[in-house]
């Protein structure tokens, strides 16, 4: 992981933990086209790949449990007898996914573009951390690495174009007829934005964004390049790959089922009798957790050696409700379920300062209760989310920040 994807996970969970901007220091020519690319999409969703530990070390200093009486306050903490069950495949679907999809374009995506690309340009296998949601389709735009005269230069997909368009459109950049369709290119601060559209107007067009890490260096696939790349044989795979009427194969949906079993493994050390995880059809980073009554999207953070304070009683669970500033409140035990944050540090070093966001399903244009966007997809029913019983079972259960870690590393793109 660079520092610029580090950067980038540190304030997304700053900004969901306290519901407040966490100004940017880094000015170098990267972000800077991070930030042109922003504009134009006009709102978009980071969202958060591979949030274990070792990556949250980066905020140390950045969040704090305030002092206070220990303890987990009033009432009756306990799940009770009947907690719910539910079984290994329930609101599980063997239809294959947009998520399914797009786990199969990053793993086959840098093999299919290899051979196209100019001499002396490379490509990572694997894609970038922190891969990009556009918020108002839900569309997932991963990010690769490509290496160039020993410098990194990035290719983000813009699936549904309305990035590139803008920037082309504005540009004036002209069609160049080649075999098959026409190609457009618009280069500028930092970028250079590529569109392929196909003679069969019904087949799908292909845009993407090539960026440097180095300031004033234009990039490796020129115009004349791109022209080249299109034309080559190679390319048809490139566009079946990309086309989004393609479902995903029997393979992705046989490994979507793969991972979540090795999820549940780890995830069973930690969660309430009744409960498990499965991959978010919706975003192919995001994970839901199901419940005897639905699934609900999920994430959940640990965030060591904090310093930045929570109006929070140390030892006891805190709950923040979604939307904008949000106030943090002292949980009680009352057995309601509900969309929200919920947070606990036991205020002793090394015990980081745990975060459960649970929301509602993923719908496009949304941060379904301050979770993740991503594609309205989900099929099975809105779960009701969890009762601070059953958050605060989560919160102390042994081991769980070794649990969050694993389960990252194993809902993030390999």
């Amino acid at each position: 992981m660079t520092r610029d994807d580090s950067d980038l996970l540190v304030h997304d969970v700053i900004g969901r933990l306290f519901e407040e901007p966490e100004p940017m220091h880094r000015t170098d020519l990267a972000d800077g086209a991070i930030a042109q690319g922003m504009a134009a999409s006009r709102r978009r969703g980071f969202a958060v790949a591979g949030a274990t530990l070792s990556v949250l070390a980066v905020v140390a200093g950045a969040v704090t449990v305030a002092g206070g009486v220990r303890g987990s306050g009033s009432g009756d903490w306990s799940l009770g007898t009947d907690s719910g069950k539910v079984s290994g495949g329930a609101y599980e679907s063997d239809a294959p996914t947009y998520a399914d999809r797009q786990r199969e374009v990053v793993e086959q995506l840098p093999g299919a573009l290899r051979p196209l690309l100019p001499a002396g340009v490379t490509i990572q296998d694997v894609p970038r951390p922190g891969a990009i949601i556009d918020m108002p389709t839900g569309d997932f735009e991963p990010e690769f690495t490509l290496r160039w005269h020993g410098i990194d230069c990035y290719l983000q997909l813009d699936p549904s174009g309305r990035n590139a368009t803008d920037v082309l459109d504005k540009a004036g950049a002209k069609p160049v007829a080649v075999a098959g369709g026409s190609i457009r290119t618009a280069p500028g601060h930092g970028m250079t934005w590529y569109e392929y559209a196909p003679s069969d107007l019904a087949a799908p067009k292909i845009y993407f964004m090539i960026y440097s890490s180095v300031q004033g260096t234009a990039g490796p696939i020129d115009a004349a390049a791109f022209q080249q790349m299109v034309q080559a044989p190679g390319f048809a795979k490139v566009r079946q790959l990309l086309d989004p009427s393609v479902p995903a194969s029997a393979a992705a949906v046989r490994e979507r089922y793969a991972i979540e079993a090795k999820i549940n493994a780890e995830a069973a050390k930690v969660l309430p009798p009744g409960f498990r995880l499965k991959l978010n059809p919706g975003t192919p980073l995001g994970f839901e957790l199901v419940g005897p009554n639905g699934v609900n999207t999920f994430q959940w953070y640990a965030i060591p050696d904090d310093t930045r304070a929570v109006d929070c009683p140390v030892g006891s669970l805190c709950y923040r409700a979604p939307g904008a500033n949000g106030k943090v409140t002292q949980a009680h035990p009352d057995g309601k379920g509900r969309f929200g944050t919920y947070l606990y540090g036991a205020g002793t070093a090394p015990d980081p300062l745990f975060s459960l966001e649970v929301g509602g399903v993923p719908k496009a244009g949304d941060t379904t209760g301050g979770v993740e966007p991503g594609k309205p997809v989900e099929t099975a029913p809105q779960g009701p989310g969890l009762t601070p019983q059953q958050a605060m079972a989560i919160v102390r259960a042994p081991g769980l920040a070794k649990v969050i870690t694993d389960v990252q590393k194993l809902v993030a793109l390999s």
